[in-house]
């Protein structure tokens, strides 16, 4: 019953810190690529809105 709780209780704690983690760590790969923006979600202007200045 103890070593249940204690699995449980390292599950608990490390699950959430491997999302973050992992979220940081994909950010800064985008980041090192270029990319400027790396949420997850996707802009609804059309194309002709957006423009590179040019």
């Amino acid at each position: 019953m103890i070593a249940f709780s204690i699995i449980a209780g390292v599950i608990v704690v490390g699950v959430p810190m491997l999302l973050v983690l992992a979220r940081r760590r994909r950010a800064t790969k985008l980041r090192r690529r270029g990319v400027k923006s790396y949420n997850r979600q996707q802009r609804t202007e059309p194309l002709s809105i957006r423009s590179n200045g040019q």
